[in-house]
């Protein structure tokens, strides 16, 4: 019978204004890991994590073999930062990348800590590696239960599906720069290839007809913006919904879930006025 092991991933990241900016002008000071839900040990299925750091860091790809699975640093700016794990596995699935958006606190803004949750499913396991996964937490399952199927894959190869909360959407500033490296962490090659996996937040179930890549562009134009006007007019726009949940640091909203009225109005911020 087809048998499938859940286990779940935390992602994150602190970031705060320094007292005094760095003799090379940086502003803040973030952390960003990696580790397992409730305290959970990783590192029975963890070989390494890999951080892949804007090209404006020093030595910008940081590897991590050994808990706590994280990178402290100095900068300026937010940016996109990719996260590979590798798995202490034989068979595929050999790793599975996360794309993680390394935002900073605008000037006056609180803190941030932002955390998600990643729910990873590898389904019929080799039993070496299904002990290594219950030792860190995972939970069995059945093969048919819970998570989406697959895409096709070759004989004897494992699938592994990675589930995505919605993390925090805030503008962002320009690409980050930082001083200095990170200790724990070293530069090597990897030749294996990516695991196959499938966001949830990627299929479509949204209330509107955008395709992907239009979404893709207004959310990336609303990050880029800096007027707080223009700011504000896109909070009103989507608070009229619903469809967001407010924290201490942040204003968060998924465009999937909007419908076209709103993502049109959004949309007319892409134009050089900037209104709605």
């Amino acid at each position: 019978m087809a048998q499938a092991v859940q286990i779940k991933l935390v992602l994150g990241h602190s970031a705060q204004w320094r007292k005094k900016p760095t003799q090379e002008g940086y502003t803040h000071d973030w952390t960003i890991l990696v580790r397992g839900e409730e305290g959970q040990d990783i590192k029975h299925f963890v070989e390494k994590v890999i951080f892949l750091l804007h090209e404006s860091f020093p030595k910008p790809r940081r590897v991590v073999k050994e808990p706590p699975y994280q990178v402290s640093e100095s900068g300026y700016g937010s940016f996109n930062l990719p996260i590979e794990v590798y798995f202490r596995n034989k068979d595929e699935p050999k790793k599975v990348r996360f794309e993680y958006d390394l935002l900073l606190p605008n000037l006056n803004d609180p803190p941030i800590n932002q955390i998600r949750s990643e729910c990873l499913t590898f389904q019929n396991p080799s039993d070496e590696f299904k002990q290594k996964l219950i030792k860190a937490g995972g939970v069995l399952t059945g093969g048919t239960g819970g998570m989406p199927p697959q895409k096709p894959k070759r004989p004897n190869e494992d699938s592994i599906t990675a589930g995505k909360k919605p993390s925090a959407k805030k503008k962002k500033t320009k690409n980050g720069d930082s001083s200095g490296s990170d200790s724990s962490s070293d530069s090597e090659s990897d030749e294996q290839p990516p695991a196959k996996s499938t966001k949830t937040t990627s299929k479509k179930t949204s209330p509107n007809t955008w395709d992907t890549t239009s979404l893709k562009r207004l959310h990336k134009h609303l990050n880029s913006l800096q007027d707080p006007q223009q700011l504000q007019e896109i909070v009103n726009v989507i608070e009229q919904t619903g469809q967001y949940n407010l924290t201490a640091s942040t204003f968060d909203f998924d465009l999937c879930k909007l419908d076209d009225h709103t993502l049109n109005k959004l949309s007319k911020f892409m134009e050089p006025s900037g209104t709605s």
